[in-house]
C-alpha cells in the first residue's frame, strides 16, 4: 500500500516521483504506505471465471470517468482527530442489519456508515487501534485494515497492512534520525490478520503469530540498506469457485521479485490457509521467519501475476470476468495516472488500458492535487462485500492537497463507465 508517512512532506513525494522517472522502477520508499437476510447479498456471481491459465488470452478492458467529482469525506470538516485520515484504498460491506461500512483506513481506524454508499456519514468510533509493538516478531506495530470479507454480516475477516517502523523503537535502526527516503531501510511489511465478531463495529488482532498471514522469508534487519521490504496493501477479497482470492503487493528484496502477487484460501478466517501462485500451482506457504525452521527463500516467495501495484480486484457481473485498477505516478505504463487490466483467470492480464492521467485528474484542482489509493466500488452490487461491479461503478481515490499538510485529505468518487470485450 503506498502509504504515506504523517511526517512527510510534497518534497519527499516529488524527489520520490523523479526518482522513479529516473529508474523506470518504482521507489521501495514510495509506499508505505450469512442471517435471514443472507440470500438477499450474494456472493460472486456464478459465471465468475474459474482461476485457471485454460481460459486463454486476457479480455480488452477500457474505461473512461463520466461524472464528476464527488466528495466522501473531507478531513478539513469531518475529521474526529488529526490522524483521522483516509490513508488507504476505500472498502466497503453490508453488515447484517443492513447498514453499509465504508473504510479507507489509517492506524487508527473509523468508519464512515449508513443505508446506503451515497447516504454514509463518518463516525468518529475506533473500530481498530494499532498496538505500537516494538517486537517485530509479533507483526503488530502500525496496522492498517484493508480488505474485508464476511458471510453474514457479523462475522468480519480483514487482511491488514502491517508496516514495522524501526526509527520510531529504541535500539531498531541503526540510525533513527536519517531522513527519507534513508529511513525506508527501517521499514518492513507484513499482511496480517484481524477479525469482528459485531458486523464491523470493532476489529481486534489474533496474538502473534496467529495473526500472520503472509511475510516475506526475511526477518526484520535493523542494518538494512537495501530499502523498504515485505508484503503489502492487499486488495479487497473475491469468491471464485471454492476459493478466496486476493493480491498482495510486494517490493523487490533479495528472493522476493516486484509486482503483485496472487493468494487463495478455502477460508477467510484462518490466516495460515493462504497459499501463493509460484507461476504454476497455489504451492506458495508463507513462513513465519522468526519461528519456523529455515527453509530456501526461494520456496517461500510469490510470483507476481501483475506489473506494477494491485489496488483492488472486482468481479464484472456481466462477463464474470476480473478488473484490477492500478495507478502509476511514472511512465512505466505511460502517462503517470490511473490504469485497468483485465482478466478471465486471474493469471493472465491484459495490458493496462488508461482511464485518466494525473493531469486529467488535476484539471478539477487546478493542479493542486496529489493523487492515491484507488479503488472500484459499486453502490448496486447485490454482493455484501461490494466485489462485483456493473454499470453503477465509480471510482474512489484520496486527494491531498499539495499546498497543505499531509493530514488535508479529501476522499473522492467518481462514476466510471468500464466497457469489457473479449
Amino acid at each position: 500500500m503506498r502509504l504515506y508517512c504523517m511526517k512527510r512532506t510534497k518534497r519527499l513525494f516529488e524527489q520520490l516521483t523523479a526518482k522513479s522517472r529516473r529508474t523506470g522502477r518504482p521507489s521501495r520508499y514510495g509506499a508505505a504506505f450469512l442471517s435471514a437476510t443472507a440470500a438477499l447479498w450474494v456472493s460472486t456471481p456464478a459465471n465468475a471465471a474459474s482461476p485457471s491459465p485454460a481460459n486463454g488470452a486476457p479480455p480488452t478492458v477500457s474505461a473512461t470517468l463520466t461524472g464528476r467529482a464527488e466528495v466522501v469525506f473531507d478531513t478539513k470538516a469531518s475529521a474526529c482527530e488529526k490522524i483521522d485520515i483516509p490513508d488507504g484504498p476505500a472498502r466497503a460491506f453490508r453488515d447484517y442489519s443492513g447498514q453499509v461500512h465504508l473504510i479507507s483506513p489509517m492506524y487508527v481506524a473509523r468508519a464512515m456508515v449508513g443505508p446506503s454508499l451515497s447516504t454514509v456519514k463518518h463516525d468518529c468510533r475506533v473500530i481498530f487501534r494499532s498496538a505500537d509493538d516494538p517486537d517485530p516478531s509479533h507483526f503488530n506495530d502500525r496496522s492498517w485494515l484493508m480488505s474485508f470479507y464476511t458471510l453474514d454480516g457479523r462475522r468480519l475477516a480483514a487482511l491488514v497492512h502491517t508496516e514495522y517502523h524501526g526509527w520510531s523503537h529504541s535500539g531498531m535502526c541503526d540510525d533513527p534520525k536519517i531522513g527519507w527516503p534513508e529511513r525506508g531501510n527501517c521499514w518492513w511489511n507484513t499482511i496480517t490478520f484481524a477479525e469482528s465478531k459485531d458486523g464491523g463495529y470493532s476489529f481486534a488482532a489474533a496474538p502473534a503469530p496467529a495473526n500472520l498471514v503472509a511475510s516475506v522469508p526475511y526477518r526484520y534487519e535493523r542494518s538494512n540498506r537495501l530499502g523498504a521490504y515485505g508484503y503489502w496493501g492487499p486488495s479487497n477479497i473475491v469468491h471464485s469457485g471454492t476459493y478466496y482470492y486476493a493480491m498482495i503487493n510486494d517490493w523487490p528484496h533479495m528472493a522476493q521479485k516486484y509486482g503483485a502477487c496472487l493468494i487463495r484460501t478455502t477460508d477467510v478466517f484462518d490466516a495460515k490457509s493462504w497459499r501463493a501462485w509460484d507461476g504454476r500451482a497455489f504451492t506458495i506457504r508463507f513462513v513465519n521467519p522468526y519461528g519456523d525452521a529455515r527453509e530456501p527463500a526461494t520456496d517461500h516467495v510469490c510470483s507476481p501475476v501483475l506489473r506494477g501495484d494491485a489496488e483492488s480486484l472486482v468481479v464484472d457481473e456481466k462477463t464474470g470476468y476480473f478488473v484490477v485498477d492500478q495507478f502509476t505516478k511514472d511512465g512505466r505504463f505511460g502517462h503517470p495516472g490511473l490504469y485497468l487490466t483485465a482478466s478471465r483467470d486471474l493469471i493472465h492480464w491484459s495490458k493496462p488500458s488508461l482511464v485518466a492521467s494525473t493531469y486529467d485528474l488535476q484539471q478539477e484542482d487546478h493542479g493542486s492535487g496529489i493523487y492515491i489509493y484507488f479503488s472500484l466500488i459499486d453502490p448496486s452490487s447485490t454482493d455484501r462485500n461490494f466485489s462485483t461491479i456493473g454499470d453503477s461503478t465509480y471510482v474512489y481515490y484520496v486527494r491531498i492537497e499539495s499546498k497543505h499538510s499531509p493530514y488535508v485529505r479529501t476522499l473522492i468518487r467518481r462514476k466510471i463507465n468500464i466497457r469489457i470485450g473479449e
